[in-house]
């Protein structure tokens, strides 16, 4: 899965890649992982992924010019045993990790779903227990940036990954210049593929500090207080200066950590203490509540 994930999505995502957590405990094993190709020679095919669970993958059908590698570029029905799970329709699937935490067993697989900033999500499948027949938890929301090398984590026993939350990106900001991507992280059981973002609160909060000094030298840098905090009228308005992305920064950041009151306080407070006027705050704070109720966080 490493060659094709770097290939496909390094090649398409401009932002860089921050370091991950390792996680508290090992509570999970990496059984085994690989890249998924479908090229003519054995494509159609069938791919041994583990413990009984096959890939049937043949070849894909594209009408357009394809945005990725084309041995990626297929369609994968997940057999458990002879039986079948899930069709997985034609994308780019770049790879597979199969995971074991005690006796029940994850798969994962990886797709780009193509486009130059979008987007990458992840596919789970579980066994319970060996007897048990493999079922489907889900796939993650998609996101512009791809999964670490090491993206697994564990709080408490329990098994994490961690991706990516980039529906701010193009918040008042073009994309090339966005600070808004935020980790974001999916809780496994064998029943459920769910976001759970509160065990990581201290995460949060820790990078609220780094912010805040961020916030510091871009005050520092100022020749002049601006009048607003935007420039411009409703979704075409920008950011008047960088130091209007650190504040939404460090407010979305309060409210993953789950700290809505702190989040608030502080944008009104540092809206009308660095800015002429706080004609920006209330569609600011209507857009972010607007877009956090799109999904969980």
């Amino acid at each position: 899965m490493k060659r094709f994930a770097a290939l496909v999505i390094g090649a398409a995502l401009l932002l860089p890649m921050p370091v991950l957590y390792a996680g508290q405990e090992d509570c999970f094993k990496i059984l085994s992982e690989d890249d998924l190709v479908c090229r003519a020679e054995y494509c159609p095919g069938v791919f041994d992924a583990g413990d009984s669970v096959r890939f049937r993958m043949a070849p894909g059908i594209s009408e357009r010019k394809l945005m990725g590698p084309p041995v990626t570029w297929m369609n994968i029905t997940v057999l458990d045993g002879d039986r079948p799970v899930l069709d997985l329709p034609d994308s780019f699937y770049i790879g597979y990790s199969l995971l074991a935490q005690g006796d029940v067993r994850y798969w994962m697989i990886g797709e780009y779903t193509g486009g130059m900033h979008c987007c990458a999500r992840y596919h789970f499948f579980s066994r319970p227990a060996p007897e048990h027949t493999l079922r489907y938890l889900g796939a993650t929301a998609g996101s512009a940036q791809g999964i670490d090398e090491a993206p697994f984590s564990c709080r408490d026993g329990t098994l994490f990954l961690q991706d990516w939350d980039t529906r701010f990106l193009y918040f008042h900001t073009p994309y090339a210049q966005s600070l808004l991507q935020f980790p974001t992280h999916y809780r496994l059981t064998p029943s459920s593929l769910s976001i759970d973002n509160l065990p990581f609160r201290d995460r949060y909060l820790d990078e609220v500090k780094t912010v805040e000094a961020d916030m510091k030298r871009a005050v520092s840098n100022r020749e002049s207080r601006p009048v607003s905090l935007l420039l411009g009228k409703d979704k075409e308005a920008f950011f008047s200066d960088e130091l209007g992305q650190f504040l939404v920064k460090r407010t979305l950041l309060y409210l993953y950590a789950k700290q809505d009151k702190m989040a608030w306080k502080t944008l009104e407070r540092d809206v009308r203490k660095l800015y002429r006027q706080d004609s920006g705050l209330k569609p600011i704070r209507t857009e972010i509540e607007k877009i956090l109720a799109e999904g969980p966080y």
